[in-house]
């Protein structure tokens, strides 16, 4: 069961935060909004990073 977490953690993260960041987008208004713009970056500069910078073995 180790394995499973040690895997899949910061894709589960960031599935939920991207999850957080559209229901707070969808349903919430003032403070809401600013926290869905956040934690969508949050995965976006995710992928962004490691899409032009792969990490080398």
């Amino acid at each position: 069961m180790n394995t499973f977490f040690h895997i899949w953690k910061y894709p589960i993260l960031l599935a939920l935060l991207t999850m957080f960041g559209l229901l707070a987008a969808l349903i919430g208004t003032g403070v809401w909004h600013v926290l869905s713009w956040i934690t969508l970056t949050i995965p976006a500069i995710v992928c962004i990073r490691f899409g032009m910078f792969p990490k080398n073995k």
